[in-house]
């Protein structure tokens, strides 16, 4: 064999014993799970239906249940006078004590700030706590025992002022919202705050009420058919409405590997694997492994699940539409072996070609010796 022949030999060898060594990530896991630097890294099939165990989240105990907020039908309240709020007295028949001030008289009188509250004859009464009805009764005793006979009295709020939470964030009109006698809803709450800016999250609701914050996903409530609606909102709870644009600082996920276009795709509410690697330019059909599509999670400081995906069948795409990816999942798209032989050769092309020049050179300045020209 001439040296033309030994030398194209050998790298051919080196060809077939070294693929492994192609400038590229690949995806390496012997088995099913495996630990590296004291992390265990588990291995999960979606084409078989293994979505992994679910993450476990630090227990908080400021972070409430939803479900706790929910009612099955909504409670028939009777309002109860507080501080601030405005009561009108009308004794029928009797104008002069119905507006003893006459035209300069507002529609009713404002408790004061510790719940009390002045009408004639009937002196100081303490009406915070007491219903329109309680307070009807107290004041056609007082009546009664002093200056009429069977005195006929009504009672009513006409100014609400008490009892009220506040909605901040990206609401139309941000502010409190005071409570009358019907039970208020988390969408009665958003109606009265003129409901979401345009760029504001709805998926990232919160509502802290005494030491407990609760997330409420407005949007998917809606999608999912959770009756939201049922939510009950009480006097004093806080009520936070984010910009889109703050909470997707962290809700992104990298897509790597034989996609169109690698890099950071947004999630805007709810993300599935198949979004993803469309939103992506979907697989480079001539390089991408389609049995080899993986999510990896960062579960917890000491675990990282890995999702495989067996997609060289088109029907397990299926799957990965059921499949959510979590905010900063890593989706990696691997590549094909007859890829990774091309990338392979297209690096050595440029080596062998100079050895086969020098080659080459080598024998033509060996035959000029050969012949005796100098």
């Amino acid at each position: 064999m001439n040296k033309i022949g030994i030398a194209l030999c050998g790298v051919a060898a080196a060809i077939l014993n070294g693929c492994f060594a192609a400038p590229q990530m690949r995806m390496d896991i012997s088995s099913d799970s495996t630990t590296f630097n004291g992390i265990t890294y588990k291995l999960h099939s979606i084409e078989k239906g293994d979505m992994g165990e679910p993450v476990q989240v630090p227990v908080n105990p400021t972070i409430g249940n939803v479900a706790d907020l929910m009612v099955d039908t909504l409670p028939e309240l009777e309002y109860r006078i507080g501080p601030l709020d405005m009561v009108q007295v009308v004794v029928w028949e009797h104008p002069e004590l119905t507006s003893p001030m006459g035209q300069y008289q507002s529609a009713g009188q404002k408790v004061t700030t510790d719940g009390k509250l002045f009408y004639p004859y009937a002196g100081e009464l303490q009406v915070a706590g007491l219903t329109a009805q309680e307070l009807r009764l107290e004041i056609t005793k007082r009546l009664s025992d002093k200056i009429l006979n069977d005195p006929q009295v009504d009672v009513r709020v006409t100014g609400y002022h008490s009892r009220k939470a506040f909605v901040s964030g990206a609401v139309n009109k941000p502010g409190y919202v005071t409570f009358d006698e019907n039970p208020m809803t988390i969408p009665d709450v958003i109606a009265e705050v003129g409901g979401f800016v345009e760029s504001a999250d709805p998926s990232f609701v919160q509502l802290r009420r005494g030491d407990k914050v609760y997330n409420i996903d407005y949007l998917r409530a809606f999608n999912d058919n959770v009756a939201i609606d049922r939510i009950l909102v009480k006097p004093g709870d806080q009520l936070f409405v984010p910009l889109r644009s703050d909470t997707e600082r962290d809700r992104k996920v990298y897509v790597l590997g034989e996609v169109g276009r690698q890099g950071v795709v947004r999630m805007n509410y709810n993300l599935s694997l198949a979004e993803a690697i469309s939103a992506s330019g979907g697989l480079q059909v001539m390089y991408a492994s389609p049995k080899d599509i993986y999510v990896i999670r960062n579960t917890s400081d000491a675990k990282v699940d890995i999702y495989q995906l067996d997609a060289k069948n088109a029907m397990a795409l299926a799957l990965a539409d059921r499949f959510e990816l979590n905010p900063r999942d890593i989706v990696y798209v691997d590549a094909s072996g007859i890829a990774t032989w091309n990338r392979l050769i297209n690096l050595i092309t440029p080596t062998m070609n100079f050895v086969k020049q020098s080659v080459d050179m080598g024998y033509y300045f060996q035959q000029i010796h050969n012949n005796g020209w100098k």
